[in-house]
């Protein structure tokens, strides 16, 4: 039953938090994906519609999950469909991808690892390699190398021209519309 009364829905103030630690824990298990908003709200005993109510949405609150561990495999693992398994969500990546850039600590933590990968300090190649065997190997897998190549080229572009470079042209845009801009060159 959804809450149709007017107003802040019932619930304790920390609700918000014992939604996001169940969340997280989903994502730590590797089923998030598959998870309800119903049934996260169930498992710390709130009204679902405190999911809604908090974050938006459910996927908003995939974002926010994924947002506090900000790794790119978690990433694409949440892109996947509803059971975690089958192609990547290209919509989901995509948003996924600008929740985790735009959190408030782990944006800045990411803008300071791309500025160390695009001058190759020391951690570069141990990096690149992660995100060689976490990010684009599994796109491969899904949509073939030459796809995954035009998606990573694609992707490290905007993150380079909105966050690094906070160029003018992409840091102009809602998180909507670069969502959208986002998912426009990758598809």
């Amino acid at each position: 039953m959804v809450n149709k009364s007017p107003g802040r829905p019932r619930g304790s103030s920390t609700a918000r938090a014992r939604l996001l630690e169940a969340a997280q824990r989903h994502v730590l298990r590797g089923d998030l994906a598959a998870v309800s908003s119903r049934r996260l709200a169930a498992e710390v005993g709130v009204s679902h519609t405190l999911v809604n109510y908090h974050f938006g949405s459910r996927d908003d609150l995939v974002a926010a999950a994924i947002a506090l561990r900000a790794a790119p495999h978690d990433v694409i693992a949440l892109a996947r469909g509803r059971d975690g398994h089958g192609p990547v969500d290209l919509s989901r990546l995509a948003h996924g991808i600008l929740a985790v850039w735009e959190h408030p600590e782990h944006g800045v933590q990411l803008v300071g690892l791309a500025r160390r990968l695009a001058v190759a300090d020391a951690s570069a190649a141990s990096i690149s390699g992660y995100i060689h065997v976490a990010v684009f190997e599994p796109l491969v897998a899904d949509f073939g190398r030459e796809h995954a190549r035009r998606m990573a080229m694609a992707i490290v572009g905007f993150l380079f021209g909105r966050y690094v470079l906070e160029l003018p042209m992409f840091t102009a845009l809602s998180r909507e519309e670069a969502g959208g801009l986002l998912l426009s060159m990758i598809r």
